[in-house]
């Protein structure tokens, strides 16, 4: 039984639309045992949480991309907890200050995070 892990993909991508069923069965030949599938919008959340309790080898996080703190604003940690007991929920993220690219003004990137 193979103890490896995906920690970080993005199978809500649209890209990977057309070939997911593919995709998590290629994950599974290569012994990739779970695949957990980072939220990058939690206003998108449903459509990941759909994902991952459509493939029973595939989990997902709860949060925000820095890059695009500045559309969710008034996501609250109460939000994020409740979301995050899902069974299917594994992590918080992605979440924090991203500054390798000037996607997002600094202030809503630290707004956002001082929240979580």
């Amino acid at each position: 039984m193979s103890i490896l892990v995906d920690s970080h993909c993005h199978l809500d991508f649209p890209d990977f639309a057309p070939d997911l069923e593919a995709i998590v069965e290629r994950a599974a030949a290569a012994d990739i045992a779970r695949v957990v599938s980072i939220s990058t919008r939690v206003r998108r959340f449903d459509k990941l949480l759909a994902i991952a309790e459509r493939f029973p080898n595939v989990y997902c996080s709860i949060g925000t991309h820095p890059h695009h703190a500045h559309e969710e604003l008034d996501v609250t940690v109460e939000e994020l907890v409740e979301q995050a007991r899902h069974p299917k929920v594994v992590a918080i993220g992605e979440a924090g200050l991203d500054y390798h690219y000037d996607y997002s003004r600094a202030m809503p990137r630290k707004s956002a995070f001082v929240v979580i």
